[in-house]
């Protein structure tokens, strides 16, 4: 049946008369396989539910990524049943969080799942089915299993080990993952004791943002240093009272979140994309870092054509009194902008 839909609908597309710069088009290939989702369900510790993504269950102690997409319900019958829409899309009153114990199987000890094969309800799968938040789910028990080798444990002892699962999401966020409600409190992260200066800083855009634990733009909150670029660049500083070791520093850059990126053709989703370098992100710019008794700064890494949220910069131990990061151009933005700064041993 599905054959004769494709070669149906290319039949109306060809040979109708209604689309004339189809006269020069052919079909190049139709896959073969069709592909039935939901003829298994697999279960865990916790199946999401409708109520879970709507908000209106408590939030998940043991969090590791967000989805955000509406609950797209499509009638079972599909084509034999014209009369009804393809689909009804309620609206999600934001992102929801995903928890561990929908990512491991309840009675198989030693199974992770990610993607397609969640613990889900149909209603939530209808949300969790698409491939970004697929991809995160992916990224959480990658993570996750490390963790799980590491300290030889299985799915479930993870959830359980209650030190091991806020590890295991700290890492996530040290990894630019999101959980929403969760903020670095990584013990490890020097950055989190400094003093936080700059060269300047805009209105609600103060330089100690770095530092708070969040890296997205928060509800009426820029939530992220900015600051204008001047003659020679715009600076932001880190300053301890007494010298730290650091041989790594993290930094998380604005890329315009804002815009919605899409695979789409449509002019009307394509309006406000940016098919290049993100204006707002950092283009070129220095780490440099400072002695407990020198007046120079010495340089650490340098950039000159970033177009990356997070750069990672690694380097033979120093002893530091200070840490700048000096920015110089961005892809086009006027303002220099940094939502967090993270240096480690």
């Amino acid at each position: 049946m599905g054959l004769g839909i494709v070669m149906g609908v290319w039949d109306h597309i060809k040979n109708s008369g209604k689309f004339p710069t189809a006269t020069n088009w052919a079909l190049d290939w139709v896959g073969m396989l069709p592909g039935k989702r939901e003829a298994r369900r697999l279960v865990g510790d916790h199946i999401l539910t409708q109520q879970d993504l709507m908000g209106l269950n408590p939030e998940f102690e043991d969090a590791v990524c967000i989805g955000g997409w509406n609950l797209d319900e499509h009638p079972p019958t599909g084509f034999e049943d014209p009369e009804l829409p393809p689909y009804v899309s309620i609206k999600l009153p934001g992102v929801y969080n995903i928890p561990l114990r929908s990512l491991y199987s309840k009675n198989i000890r030693n199974l992770f799942m990610a993607g397609r094969n969640i613990s889900a309800t149909h209603t939530a799968f209808s949300s969790t089915r698409v491939m970004g938040t697929c991809a995160v789910e992916g990224q959480a028990i990658g993570t996750a299993a490390a963790l799980c080798i590491q300290h030889n444990l299985p799915p479930r002892g993870l959830y359980e080990d209650k030190a091991k699962l806020k590890t295991l999401q700290q890492t996530l966020l040290r990894d630019d993952q999101s959980i929403r409600g969760l903020k670095n409190e990584d013990p490890l992260d020097l950055a989190r004791k400094a003093t936080v200066t700059a060269s300047n800083e805009r209105e609600n855009c103060q330089a100690a943002n770095v530092i708070n634990g969040w890296v997205r733009a928060l509800p009426g909150y820029d939530n992220q240093w900015a600051a204008p670029l001047g003659a020679d660049g715009a600076w932001l500083e880190l300053a301890w009272d007494t010298p730290q070791t650091i041989r790594q520093a993290h930094l998380t850059f604005d890329s315009g979140f804002q815009r919605e990126l899409t695979l789409s053709s449509s002019d009307a989703a394509n309006v406000d994309i940016v098919r290049a370098p993100q204006p707002e992100t950092v283009k070129k710019y220095s780490v440099l870092y400072q002695t407990e008794d020198g007046e120079e700064w010495t340089e650490l890494a340098s950039v000159d054509d970033n177009h990356q949220r997070l750069r990672r910069h690694y380097f033979k131990a120093v002893s530091a009194k200070r840490v700048r990061i000096h920015v110089k151009e961005t892809n086009g933005d006027p303002l220099a902008r940094i939502f967090e700064a993270r240096c480690y041993v």
